[in-house]
Protein backbone atom coordinates (compact mmCIF):
# COMPACT_ATOMS: atom_id res chain seq x y z
CA UNK A 1 0.00 0.00 0.00
CA UNK A 2 1.70 3.17 -1.22
CA UNK A 3 1.11 6.57 0.34
CA UNK A 4 1.52 9.76 -1.66
CA UNK A 5 1.56 13.52 -1.20
CA UNK A 6 0.26 15.73 -3.99
CA UNK A 7 0.31 19.51 -4.22
CA UNK A 8 -1.85 21.17 -6.83
CA UNK A 9 -2.90 24.70 -7.71
CA UNK A 10 -5.89 26.12 -9.55
CA UNK A 11 -7.61 29.40 -10.30
CA UNK A 12 -11.15 30.14 -9.12
CA UNK A 13 -13.52 30.29 -12.09
CA UNK A 14 -15.10 33.43 -10.72
CA UNK A 15 -14.63 35.66 -7.76
CA UNK A 16 -18.04 36.59 -6.49
CA UNK A 17 -19.74 37.30 -3.16
CA UNK A 18 -20.64 33.61 -2.74
CA UNK A 19 -17.02 32.42 -2.77
CA UNK A 20 -17.21 32.07 1.03
CA UNK A 21 -20.22 29.76 0.67
CA UNK A 22 -18.40 27.78 -2.03
CA UNK A 23 -15.41 27.35 0.30
CA UNK A 24 -17.62 26.19 3.16
CA UNK A 25 -19.30 23.68 0.84
CA UNK A 26 -15.91 22.45 -0.44
CA UNK A 27 -14.60 22.03 3.10
CA UNK A 28 -17.69 20.24 4.40
CA UNK A 29 -17.64 17.70 1.57
CA UNK A 30 -13.83 17.31 1.80
CA UNK A 31 -13.92 16.60 5.54
CA UNK A 32 -16.62 13.98 5.03
CA UNK A 33 -15.02 12.31 1.99
CA UNK A 34 -11.47 12.47 3.33
CA UNK A 35 -12.37 11.01 6.73
CA UNK A 36 -14.07 8.05 5.02
CA UNK A 37 -11.07 7.52 2.70
CA UNK A 38 -8.19 8.21 5.11
CA UNK A 39 -7.03 11.26 3.16
CA UNK A 40 -5.55 14.24 4.95
CA UNK A 41 -4.51 17.65 3.76
CA UNK A 42 -4.70 21.40 3.73
CA UNK A 43 -6.46 23.89 1.45
CA UNK A 44 -5.48 27.55 1.04
CA UNK A 45 -7.33 30.20 -0.88
CA UNK A 46 -6.37 33.77 -1.70
CA UNK A 47 -6.19 36.26 -4.55
CA UNK A 48 -8.42 33.97 -6.62
CA UNK A 49 -6.09 30.95 -6.32
CA UNK A 50 -6.48 27.60 -4.60
CA UNK A 51 -3.54 25.52 -3.49
CA UNK A 52 -4.08 22.17 -1.84
CA UNK A 53 -1.82 19.46 -0.49
CA UNK A 54 -3.33 15.98 -0.08
CA UNK A 55 -1.90 12.83 1.48
CA UNK A 56 -3.17 9.27 1.57
CA UNK A 57 -3.21 5.95 -0.23
CA UNK A 58 -2.16 6.47 -3.82
CA UNK A 59 -5.30 4.88 -5.28
CA UNK A 60 -7.60 7.04 -3.10
CA UNK A 61 -5.72 10.30 -3.72
CA UNK A 62 -5.48 9.66 -7.47
CA UNK A 63 -9.18 8.81 -7.64
CA UNK A 64 -10.11 11.96 -5.72
CA UNK A 65 -7.93 14.18 -7.88
CA UNK A 66 -8.80 12.79 -11.31
CA UNK A 67 -12.47 11.96 -10.75
CA UNK A 68 -13.62 14.79 -8.49
CA UNK A 69 -11.19 17.69 -8.14
CA UNK A 70 -10.44 18.02 -11.86
CA UNK A 71 -14.17 17.95 -12.66
CA UNK A 72 -15.14 20.63 -10.11
CA UNK A 73 -16.48 23.64 -12.03
CA UNK A 74 -15.54 26.11 -9.25
CA UNK A 75 -11.95 26.18 -10.46
CA UNK A 76 -9.91 25.96 -13.64
CA UNK A 77 -6.32 25.43 -14.78
CA UNK A 78 -5.90 22.73 -12.15
CA UNK A 79 -2.29 21.58 -12.25
CA UNK A 80 -0.27 19.13 -10.16
CA UNK A 81 2.84 20.94 -8.96
CA UNK A 82 4.33 18.15 -6.87
CA UNK A 83 3.71 14.42 -6.46
CA UNK A 84 5.76 12.09 -4.28
CA UNK A 85 5.58 8.85 -2.39
CA UNK A 86 5.77 9.48 1.34
CA UNK A 87 6.00 7.53 4.59
CA UNK A 88 5.11 10.26 7.07
CA UNK A 89 1.95 12.31 6.84
CA UNK A 90 2.56 15.98 7.48
CA UNK A 91 -1.17 16.67 7.74
CA UNK A 92 -2.23 13.55 9.66
CA UNK A 93 -4.22 15.58 12.21
CA UNK A 94 -6.52 17.19 9.63
CA UNK A 95 -9.00 15.52 7.29
CA UNK A 96 -8.96 18.93 5.62
CA UNK A 97 -7.43 22.00 7.17
CA UNK A 98 -8.29 25.38 5.68
CA UNK A 99 -6.84 28.84 5.98
CA UNK A 100 -6.90 31.91 3.80
CA UNK A 101 -3.64 33.26 2.54
CA UNK A 102 -1.98 34.97 5.45
CA UNK A 103 1.12 37.09 6.14
CA UNK A 104 3.48 34.10 6.44
CA UNK A 105 2.40 32.71 3.07
CA UNK A 106 2.41 36.17 1.49
CA UNK A 107 5.92 36.81 2.80
CA UNK A 108 7.07 33.43 1.45
CA UNK A 109 5.88 34.37 -2.04
CA UNK A 110 7.32 37.88 -1.90
CA UNK A 111 10.71 36.51 -0.82
CA UNK A 112 10.81 33.64 -3.30
CA UNK A 113 8.67 34.70 -6.24
CA UNK A 114 8.20 38.48 -6.05
CA UNK A 115 4.41 38.19 -6.02
CA UNK A 116 1.87 38.28 -3.18
CA UNK A 117 0.44 34.82 -3.73
CA UNK A 118 0.42 32.82 -6.91
CA UNK A 119 0.98 29.09 -6.38
CA UNK A 120 1.71 28.59 -10.08
CA UNK A 121 5.04 30.36 -9.46
CA UNK A 122 6.24 27.61 -7.11
CA UNK A 123 9.30 25.78 -8.40
CA UNK A 124 11.04 22.51 -7.62
CA UNK A 125 13.39 24.53 -5.38
CA UNK A 126 10.64 26.24 -3.35
CA UNK A 127 7.92 23.56 -3.17
CA UNK A 128 9.47 21.53 -0.29
CA UNK A 129 9.77 24.63 1.93
CA UNK A 130 6.27 25.72 0.92
CA UNK A 131 4.85 22.32 1.96
CA UNK A 132 6.73 22.58 5.28
CA UNK A 133 5.24 26.04 5.76
CA UNK A 134 1.74 24.67 5.09
CA UNK A 135 2.30 21.85 7.58
CA UNK A 136 3.38 24.34 10.24
CA UNK A 137 0.34 26.58 9.92
CA UNK A 138 -2.20 26.61 12.72
CA UNK A 139 -5.81 25.54 12.35
CA UNK A 140 -8.22 28.22 11.31
CA UNK A 141 -11.94 27.83 11.93
CA UNK A 142 -13.35 27.43 8.38
CA UNK A 143 -16.29 29.72 9.07
CA UNK A 144 -14.15 32.67 10.18
CA UNK A 145 -12.04 33.59 7.20
CA UNK A 146 -11.54 36.59 5.00
CA UNK A 147 -11.63 35.54 1.36
CA UNK A 148 -10.71 39.02 0.19
CA UNK A 149 -7.03 38.56 0.91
Amino acid sequence: MEFVRVLYASKATSIHPDVKNDLIEILNSAVDFNSRNEITGVLYYGHGYFVQCLEGRQSKVDDLFYNQILKDQRHQNCEILYYEKCDIGLFKHWNMKFAPVNKRLGDFFLENHRDDFNPFLLSSETIPSFIDLLAGEYDVEPYNFDVNE
